[in-house]
């Protein structure tokens, strides 16, 4: 899911958001506002309702956040990279920067989420005791209450056994457990996770045909699991296919190379020209790499700024690119690079670049990983 907000950094990970989470926020907001806390706490204006159900909105998105930061903890602490924290519409999702070592860390970064999440509904189930105790408007206890009940609700859902939820997470731990193959049992995970996904769909339009629009949204969970299964499905039979084959295997020489400090419109002019690449490297004056250039990105600076805008201007930043080292596994070079066949991943070596990965080249491993994937399944005439 691409970030579409920033908010920073919150234990060294990048934490941000996509737009869709306004809609969650708003649509927590209108339920709230409408049905639930006036069927809870009566007596109230609609102006106040909404004000409560803002907040309790804002309030469970930074519930998710703290569930997806519970799994970057156990990440971190287990020495694996966490790249990114995305909130999104229908929850969060953390990248991490490899897979976890062994089955029992993958299932304790899976587990730590929905442990958070019990551990908010506690408090905030403990919060309404207290605030009921101490004579606070019955609208301030029962918004409490909701918050507690939900957090253990998001605990209880995300605990189905099926990828990409963290029941599914759990479930690949304990197949890689007891088979000792971890690509092997993520694939039979992704199958539970295809089942659940379409049996939230289903459910859905059931509820849908029979007049309840939530059942919209369930449909929408159960598509996005199976999509996501789907995804991760071909992920991982991807790194059935390669293997231990590492990055050095696959990256070639950089044929042009873009200075950071070098104008727009001389680039367009002199260097581009000499190549069919749509992307490129971009070094500082010393041959450090600061990040990577395409010809979209060059296309979209105005031709009479070209000769006062340098590359640096509008590079992509070395922190959004993917970077690697020639021993690294080169699956997981794959799953931190986009299907856009203008992405480049750099290898870089002692701060300096050693080679390139396009998104070409990508497409075309993963082509041929799928071609010998199909040659080994076995025949069924």
């Amino acid at each position: 899911m691409r970030q579409t907000v920033r908010f920073g950094r919150i234990m060294g990970v990048e934490v941000g958001a996509n737009w869709s989470l306004l809609v969650l926020v708003l649509l927590v907001a209108d339920g709230l506002a409408s049905i639930v806390l006036p069927e809870l706490a009566p007596g109230a204006s609609p102006s106040v309702y909404w004000i409560a159900g803002l907040v309790c909105g804002l309030l469970i998105a930074a519930s998710v956040l703290v569930h997806e930061l519970a799994h970057s903890v156990v990440a971190l602490r287990a020495g694996l990279p966490v790249q990114r924290v995305t909130l999104w519409m229908l929850g969060g999702a953390s990248l991490l920067g490899g897979d976890p070592a062994t089955p029992r860390t993958a299932f304790w970064i899976a587990a730590s989420g929905p442990l958070a999440s019990v551990g908010l509904g506690l408090g905030f189930g403990t919060l309404a005791f207290g605030l009921n105790a101490a004579g606070v408007p019955l609208l301030i206890v029962m918004s409490a209450w909701w918050l507690g009940v939900m957090n253990v609700f998001l605990a209880l859902f995300n605990l189905l056994p099926g990828n990409p939820l963290d029941g599914g997470r759990i479930l690949r731990a304990i197949l890689w457990w007891r088979s000792g193959d971890p690509h092997r049992a993520e694939i039979r995970a992704a199958a539970a996770g295809r089942v659940l996904g379409l049996l939230l769909a289903g459910l859905g339009i059931a509820q849908w045909l029979g007049g309840q629009l939530a059942g919209v949204w369930l449909v929408l969970v159960g598509f996005v699991i199976v999509a996501s299964v789907e995804a991760e499905s071909r992920s991982a039979q991807l790194r059935v296919a390669l293997g231990k084959t590492p990055v050095k295997a696959v990256m070639t020489a950089a044929k042009v190379t873009a200075y950071a400090a070098m104008p727009v419109d001389r680039f367009v002019a002199d260097i581009a020209p000499r190549t069919r690449e749509p992307a490129f490297p971009v070094l500082d004056l010393d041959g450090h790499p600061t990040g990577t250039i395409t010809l979209r990105r060059l296309s979209r600076v105005p031709v009479g700024m070209r000769a006062a805008t340098r590359i640096a201007d509008v590079q992509r930043p070395l922190k959004d690119v993917p970077i690697a080292q020639p021993d690294d596994l080169l699956a997981d070079l794959i799953d931190r690079m986009s299907s856009d066949t203008d992405e480049l991943a750099l290898v870089v070596v002692d701060d300096r670049l050693a080679g390139v990965v396009s998104g070409y080249d990508v497409a075309r491993i993963v082509q041929l990983a799928t071609l010998r994937a199909i040659d080994q399944e076995p025949s069924t005439a």
